[in-house]
């Protein structure tokens, strides 16, 4: 556990928990694959490993390209179908946002760990020169669905790969990965092809010296068969898995709970709600602190976006990061406010509260409300667009410098931007 908190650990991601679970399509990619050949050919398959039949289905004429259309063709129709994606990608959403996790190995081609845990992928030697520059990777020693000269799928096409593996960059990358930090193997069998050849370069590269392997498996048999290839098995589901240890994480303080992202999207819709019923009833020339409350709503709405849209990358699961980070905002906001840069200091305030409702748990949502409202010199939070309208009309100017600050804006603000206004995401 505390190497997995302590970001060394790297998973080695198997077919199985992406395309190629029972729980996606009716036939893996291999008996789609097979079933075609015996209607063609009437070919006997069953006995033949996956690079073996691939390399035999390109045998047929064009039969390369036929083959990468139909890995595109397959991953296109689940991705077509949103239950589907959702049962191929139940692993890269619950590894999205356990941040600690930086370096993935994957011998998948499609593009869900681009996709949905923001991860570089690395494909080629070339790649592996910006490695640094990436905050969390997945090395692809089987290529990608987003380069079809890069895929790995017969036999010929595995044992150049073997080649790179032993002599390449990638290869060189892949041995200093494993010397460092602990590997799981995730989505793997015993019999696949992919990852026998893999334990073996691992055993070979690192012989007495490599680091203890563990396996997450769901099936009770192939633990007790990885257990005497050497690894320790870890009996249950990948998914489920990585729950557990965000789980453990979120009460030791560590993460933030998943379910942040839906409060985050809950209120986000409830700021925007007030964002356009405050513009319908109250027009900025009549009112000039609404440029205030709008530019306070806007930085709760950019945080709250910001946080949701980079679910993938875990960083608003970091408490300790939020935190830092909301820290920095307060000092930027006092500068702010000794300039008398007061829209700025309205916006701060918001995207500081959109953060921070990040931070409470449910008892604390429950009991504690986020202000929608919001101008200077009044010193209660404002909830509701009532509120709003009843400190204005008592006292406009209730903190004069804002005040004069906002009607020298509106004098130089043209006619027609003068509808709604808007504070953009920068300070």
């Amino acid at each position: 556990m505390a190497e997995l908190l302590g970001g060394k650990v790297t998973i080695f991601a198997g077919a199985g928990i992406s395309t190629e679970s029972r729980n996606v399509l009716k036939f893996t990619f291999y008996e789609t694959v097979a079933f075609e050949m015996l209607s063609q050919h009437d070919l006997t398959t069953s006995s033949l490993s996956f690079p073996e039949l691939m390399e035999q289905y390109c045998r047929q004429p064009n039969g390369r390209i036929k083959l990468l259309k139909k890995i595109k063709d397959r991953f296109e129709h689940i991705d077509s179908f949103p239950e589907l994606k959702r049962s191929a990608t139940r692993f890269h959403r619950e590894l999205g946002t356990f941040f600690p996790m930086k370096n993935i190995i994957t011998t998948n081609w499609d593009t869900y760990f681009e996709d949905l845990c923001e991860a570089t992928p690395f494909v080629s030697d070339p790649d592996l020169a910006f490695w640094e520059a990436a905050n969390r990777r997945v090395l692809k020693i089987h290529g990608s669905v987003s380069n079809f000269g890069s895929i790995v799928a017969t036999e010929s096409d595995y044992k150049e790969c073997q080649e790179r593996l032993n002599s390449g960059v990638i290869g060189a990358f892949l041995k200093t990965i494993l010397a460092t930090q602990t590997i799981i193997f995730i989505g793997y069998s015993l019999s696949d092809p992919d990852f026998s050849a893999i334990y073996d370069f691992i055993k070979k590269q690192m012989n007495a010296l490599h680091k203890q392997a563990y396996v997450v498996t769901p099936f009770a048999a192939e633990c007790e068969k990885f257990k005497a290839a050497g690894l320790i098995p870890i009996q249950t589901d990948g998914a489920y898995f990585l729950s557990q240890i965000k789980a453990h994480a979120t009460a030791q303080g560590i993460m933030l709970d998943d379910d942040i992202y839906e409060a985050a999207a809950i209120l986000q819709s409830h700021v925007f709600a007030a964002h356009c019923s405050m513009h319908e009833n109250i027009k900025i020339r009549d009112c000039p602190q609404l440029m205030f409350a709008a530019s306070y709503q806007d930085g709760m709405l950019h945080a709250l976006e910001r946080a949701i849209a980079m679910r993938g990358t875990g960083e608003y699961s970091h408490r300790c990061r939020i935190k830092n980070v909301i820290n920095t905002y307060l000092e930027l906001q006092k500068k702010k406010l000794r300039r008398g840069k007061y829209e700025d200091v309205a916006y701060i305030e918001g995207y500081v509260n959109g953060l921070t409702y990040l931070l409470m748990d449910k008892n604390e949502i429950k009991i504690h409300h986020i202000p929608l409202y919001f101008m200077f010199g009044i010193k209660h939070d404002i909830f509701d667009l009532t509120d709003f309208l009843t400190q204005i009309k008592r006292a406009p100017d209730a903190h004069k410098a804002s005040y004069k600050y906002a009607l020298k804006y509106l004098k130089d603000l043209p006619v027609s931007e003068s509808e709604e206004f808007h504070h953009p995401p920068w300070l």
